[in-house]
């Protein structure tokens, strides 16, 4: 059934009037718009996925239907805004290796016979206020008069844009609907530019993380999520022909996630989670070739398991560290210094504990195959080699500053004091640790 554009703007001024109060028909009215994208949208994706293929064997795509949350936020952001002119219900997204990548699968769709490119904005070019970049680009296929929104990243990028929605997530900031946390707001600013950080950048990143023990919660809440959601995966691998998925998160709860089949299964179900919990987190999506490292890269912000800002903020600290030195500003270097070293601590402590439970688990259920016994030993190999990597880099920060260490007077003193200091708290609070789980 063809939906006129006079009626789906008359379905856009509905929901705005019905606002907090959207009754069943218009709710059934809205399912029925966003769902009319489905054959575009899929003939969209299927063209992405060649020629970003073409590109780089890494490359993900994944497409999806605009969320009923985000579409009736939006159409009360925009009160102007023709329902009609909303070209982003249907969307793709790309994540390439670099910029080099993402403009040259722009230049394939524009080669493509059966589709045009009807507009774009280069966020990539010029970055949004808040530091957002991508590429956007508003695709059309000749058979249809539908649009389809295609976000078009470099892993970078797209790690940042992550990054927003998961502290959305952990402290309710709505730094995606301009959140007015000035704090939040830059700290995520400042990691837009993290190649071009100066040393100022640096210290005001590391007051906003020390001021919202913003990597403890981080770690805290990926540790949590791990093995659960590792165990939720591993159930979905069995299932080949399953490739839409429906993930539900909140900063309180494991992520859950729901493998189906068909489009039409995912969107019933997705609809019947929307009417039971309109405040529901809740994304459906579409992966071509689906495994965990895919899923989890892609939607960060939903899984909650690892994001790369965990390396980053190591070495942004480390640099402040060697910095200090430099300047013999000895009390800096004790500041950071000693939440250098807390915040690994505290990381390999979860991480420990993720092997601790992956044994539970393996004593839990004792009749296994040697397929499910060899991923739970994978997963305790992975997690090992976080830890110890996180171990190497804090003892391997010494020889990184040695030498802008003094090399005398009361500075050489200060400093080998402090270091001596805080190097054995944490060693001894890391060998217990370690310790717990060396059986």
């Amino acid at each position: 059934m063809t939906i006129s554009k006079a009626d789906i703007d008359r379905l856009g001024n509905l929901i705005r009037v019905e606002r907090d109060n959207i009754s069943d028909s218009t709710l059934n009215s809205l399912q029925e718009y966003r769902t009319s994208h489905k054959e575009i949208l899929s003939l969209t994706f299927k063209m992405l996925c060649l020629n970003t293929q073409k590109i780089h064997l890494t490359s993900i795509v994944t497409y999806r239907i605009k969320r009923f949350q985000s579409i009736i936020g939006k159409l009360h952001r925009y009160p102007e805004m023709r329902f009609n002119r909303m070209w982003d219900i249907g969307g793709c997204r790309c994540i390439l290796r670099n910029n080099f990548d993402v403009y040259k699968l722009k230049d394939l769709i524009s080669k493509e016979a059966d589709f045009e490119i009807v507009k774009e904005y280069d966020y990539i070019e010029k970055p949004q206020k808040d530091g957002y970049k991508s590429l956007h680009l508003f695709v059309k296929h000749k058979l249809s008069d539908k649009i389809i929104e295609v976000q078009v990243r470099n892993q970078i990028d797209h790690n940042w844009a992550t990054l927003v929605e998961i502290t959305d997530v952990l402290y309710d900031s709505k730094l995606k609907e301009h959140s007015n946390n000035k704090d939040l707001l830059r700290f995520h600013f400042l990691l837009s530019k993290i190649s071009e950080l100066n040393i100022q950048d640096k210290k005001e990143i590391s007051q906003i993380l020390k001021k919202y023990n913003y990597f403890e919660r981080l770690s805290e809440v990926f540790s949590r999520n791990y093995i659960k959601v590792r165990r939720q995966w591993f159930d979905i691998e069995y299932k080949h022909s399953h490739k839409f998925f429906l993930i539900e998160t909140s900063k309180d709860n494991v992520p859950k996630i729901e493998s189906y089949k068909t489009s039409n299964e995912a969107e019933d179900s997705y609809f019947n989670v929307y009417k039971s919990r309109k405040n529901a987190n809740v994304v459906l999506t579409h992966l071509q070739k689906p495994s965990y490292s895919q899923i989890s890269i892609a939607y960060s912000n939903y899984i909650l398991t690892f994001h790369s800002f965990l390396t980053e903020c190591y070495e942004i600290l480390e640099s402040l560290i060697v910095e200090s030195l430099e300047k013999k500003q000895y009390i800096e270097y004790f500041k950071i210094y000693n939440l250098y070293n807390s915040l690994v601590f505290n990381h390999i402590s979860n991480l420990k504990s993720d092997i601790r439970e992956i044994g539970t688990y393996a004593n839990e259920t004792k009749n296994k195959k040697n397929k499910d016994k060899r991923k739970e030993k994978e997963w305790i190999e992975d997690i090992q080699k976080n830890v110890d990597e996180s171990n190497d880099r804090r003892k391997k920060l010494i020889d990184k500053f040695r030498k802008s260490m003094p090399t005398s007077g009361f500075g050489k003193l200060a400093v080998i004091y402090i270091t001596i200091y805080i190097d054995k708290k944490n060693q001894r609070k890391i060998k217990k640790v370690l310790a717990l789980n060396s059986n």
